[in-house]
């Protein structure tokens, strides 16, 4: 099954080396997604409901602080002008991560002890667990965006596997030993430094440095040439994860910890496609128009958006028919009868997930063309959309299922939405490029 859908996914993508860079991370994607995947039954029954639900309140966090970590200086790794200035911007993303991880610490404590939005549900020491969980994490984003930027894609495919391998192996051997919730945090902290590990010598070799320090006034202008990441990129990616992760405490404060693991579970299960597929082609999206706004090739980046999305507009049909038609029948046969509510909820979810894999794999071209005051505005919008359906539906008490579907419909919506920015952008681009 993984070989035919590797030949399908081919024959829908552009051919050449952008097709053979976007299959190999989506290579390495389903790999670990595989894991993910054949793991799952097992957890489902080492772990409980809620158990899942406290973990997953733990990753809404960590999901939307992961978008602050190196203040977004991991985009700019791709459009530096040359490998000298590669380091410069490399050794600032590794500062704000080192920062912001140790910042993550009093800011969980306060979520956990006011219990906003259902965070009082965390253990109180998750908070002192994420410091090293995001550590690892944030040094792997910087690392995965100097491999990109060195064209290592089977190195990155071969640190997402272990990744995936390293946490999933870890919440089985620990479930078996009966560790419960610190060994679900166990197995966050194993997959960030596994997958940073895997990468950490290659990387480095390919970028050696040939000056070993650099100046503190080199570390501030590179900061100052690329400021645009830190002030527009970095709030709105934080908007985009904090609407994208907010459901889940927001399911957790409403309707219980049960209820957040079946929607948690759900939301990471329909979403498999976006990162098999949809997250490989957004790297490879990134990194060749990044290379075509360099070398001044408009005509090829505005080629390439439109292939793209006709291509992924087709492609996620099937995960979605799948999973609307099989869904409520094949997850309590899968993940037991505990869990048969989340076969509901996967369909509620499923044409949301749909849009998110078309346009946002698509969004990376507002970070190459430096448009993020654009998409600043947009992620306020969906974020105010998101609160907005919180307080209805807690307003006219709404059930889970009524909470779910609307929070989907508004996000297919919102995403259309999105779809006519993007176009905007890339048509205003090339006009202005003289290309008609």
């Amino acid at each position: 099954m993984p070989g035919v859908l590797r030949h399908r996914i081919a024959a829908l993508i552009p051919k050449g080396p952008i097709a053979s860079s976007i299959m190999s991370l989506a290579g390495g994607t389903a790999a670990a997604q595989i894991i993910t995947a054949c793991a799952m039954p097992i957890v489902t029954r080492l772990y409980t409901p809620a158990q899942i639900g406290v973990i997953s309140l733990f990753l809404a966090f960590f999901s939307f602080w992961t978008a602050l970590l190196s203040w977004r200086y991991e985009s700019a790794l791709l459009i530096a002008a040359d490998d000298a200035e590669s380091h410069l911007i490399f050794r600032v993303g590794s500062g704000c991560v080192m920062l912001m991880s140790l910042l993550g610490l009093p800011v969980l404590m306060l979520f956990i002890a006011g219990n906003a939005l259902g965070f009082g549900l965390l253990p109180w020491w998750s908070a002192w667990a994420a410091v090293p969980i995001l550590m690892g994490y944030g040094q792997f984003m910087m690392y995965r965006s100097w491999g990109l930027r060195g064209g290592y894609v089977r190195d990155i495919s071969k640190a997402t596997v272990t990744r995936s391998a390293s946490n999933a192996g870890g919440r089985v051997v620990l479930g078996l030993l009966g560790a419960g919730i610190p060994g679900l945090f166990a197995a966050e902290l194993l997959g960030a430094w596994g997958a940073m590990g895997a990468l950490y010598r290659t990387v480095h070799r390919r970028f050696e440095p040939s000056r070993p320090l650099f100046r503190w006034s080199a570390l501030m202008q590179v900061m100052q040439r690329y400021s645009k990441f830190a002030k527009y990129e970095m709030p709105s990616v934080a908007l985009d994860k904090l609407s994208l992760t907010l459901p889940v405490p927001m399911v957790a404060a409403l309707y219980g910890p049960a209820a957040a693991g079946w929607f948690g579970l759900a939301k990471l299960l329909v979403a498999i496609p976006n990162a098999q597929i949809g997250a490989a082609v957004a790297d490879v999206f990134q990194m060749e128009l990044a290379r075509a706004v360099r070398e001044r090739e408009y005509t090829a980046a505005k080629q390439l958006f439109y292939k793209l999305l006709r291509k992924l507009s087709l492609l996620g049909l099937l995960p979605l028919a799948g999973t609307m038609l099989l869904g409520p029948w094949l997850v309590p046969l899968i993940f037991g009868k505990s869990w048969e509510q989340m076969g509901v909820i996967v369909v509620c979810i499923a044409p949301w997930i749909y849009a998110a894999l078309v346009v946002s794999t698509l969004s990376r071209l507002l970070s190459v063309f430096q448009e993020q005051k654009i998409k600043l505005v947009y992620d306020i919008f969906t974020l105010l959309l998101v609160l907005a359906i919180y307080y209805l539906s807690r307003w006219l008490g709404f059930d889970l299922v009524a909470m779910v579907s609307l929070l989907s419909a508004a996000n297919v919506v919102a995403y259309g939405l999105y779809l006519l920015i993007l176009k905007n952008v890339i048509e205003r681009r090339a006009c202005t490029s003289g290309i008609q």
